[in-house]
């Protein structure tokens, strides 16, 4: 009948506006993006770390990010600043002397805590940039106090879950994930992270991928906490699929996640400036995948992109280097290898009408 067939025709044209009008309002929510730059290098031994920030940004960072989603809009916040006081001083002098640099650490990651939250007050999701992995922890934890439940995935040759007191080094970057965690915040008694960081990660979210160099502690405390870790054996053993599916069953579908890629967790061949190289490591096309899919869960608000040397290797060595990190962050924020899968807004009748 003829008013049965105008409903129909009502109903489509009501719910075409329904579905336009949730786009146009939810969609600048969706696609901002807020950027910092942390250029610390206090946290391991080796200079030049602290260059990486501005040099993915004169390597067009912005550029390849907007040609990976055209609706992304960005916000740089430029490059963090921080001031040591007296009372850090204090603790490092009395409780943290033998680790390398306590004071500037807790100095950044305190900055870093607050421009998290006041980024992610402002934008959907955002992105830091080291820097060492040190700045892990502030990061993760400015996440955290933003938006409690939360899963983490660390991508990284190392497990940067050693204590003060166990590691042989005393560069902290290798004890960021330390500071995260409720089981080991005794260990940090005078860091005051109560205070400073009160909303701790759950043991049971936070995966590690791609480990190949984890220190005996650390393999003590993964153990001792029944922590997720994917070793490369272990992805050797099942392929890469398997370890994306183990990882997002282990994950909270209702959490947002947070992802801090070191390059190092890449073959030394494919990023070979930085740091703490480690050969064996995940291949460019597996990276890729791994961020892919946690991209595809639609759920990750937060991520890190770390350790980038510009000092250590040959000019081929840092751009091939900078290029993986940028492929890693393209796929991240919304280049597909699929191609594109918005055709809204393409002027499909220059196709012709068979089409």
């Amino acid at each position: 009948m003829w008013w049965t067939r105008q409903i129909a025709s009502n109903c489509q044209r009501l719910s075409a506006q329904l579905q336009w009008q949730l786009r146009c309002f939810s969609t600048p929510a969706e696609q901002t993006l807020g950027i910092i730059g942390v250029p610390f290098a206090k946290g391991q031994s080796k200079q030049g770390v602290e260059l990486a920030p501005d040099l993915l940004r004169e390597s067009k960072l912005r550029d390849v990010l907007k040609n990976s989603d055209e609706r992304l809009v960005i916000r740089d916040y430029g490059n963090l600043q921080y001031a040591v006081d007296e009372t850090l001083l204090q603790q490092q002098r009395q409780h943290y002397h033998h680790i390398r640099n306590y004071a500037d650490f807790m100095a950044c990651n305190l900055a870093l805590i607050e421009q998290v939250q006041q980024m992610l007050k402002q934008n959907a999701q955002f992105l830091t940039i080291g820097g060492d992995h040190a700045i892990g922890f502030g990061s993760v934890a400015g996440h955290l106090q933003h938006t409690p439940n939360l899963s983490l995935v660390w991508i990284d040759a190392h497990a940067d879950i050693n204590l003060h007191s166990t590691s042989q080094s005393g560069n902290i970057h290798g004890m960021p994930v330390s500071f995260l965690l409720q089981q080991l915040r005794a260990t940090w008694q005078h860091a005051a992270l109560d205070k400073i960081a009160p909303n701790c990660l759950p043991k049971d979210q936070l995966v590690y991928i791609g480990l190949r160099d984890i220190d005996p502690y650390e393999a003590f405390i993964l153990n001792k906490f029944g922590i997720r870790y994917y070793a490369m054996d272990s992805v050797d053993r099942v392929g890469v699929p398997k370890i994306i599916e183990m990882t997002l069953d282990a994950l909270n579908p209702l959490n947002k996640i947070h992802v801090s890629f070191d390059i190092d967790a890449l073959d030394s061949h494919v990023a070979p400036s930085t740091g703490t190289a480690v050969r064996g490591g995940l291949t460019l096309r597996e990276g890729i995948s791994i961020v892919e899919a946690l991209r595809d869960t639609k759920r990750v608000q937060g991520m890190d992109l770390v350790e980038i040397n510009p000092k250590l290797g040959s000019e081929h060595d840092v751009r091939t280097t900078v290029d993986s990190g940028l492929e890693i962050l393209k796929s991240m924020f919304g280049y597909r290898r699929s191609g594109a899968r918005d055709w809204n807004n393409l002027d499909t009748g220059i196709l012709g009408r068979e089409l």
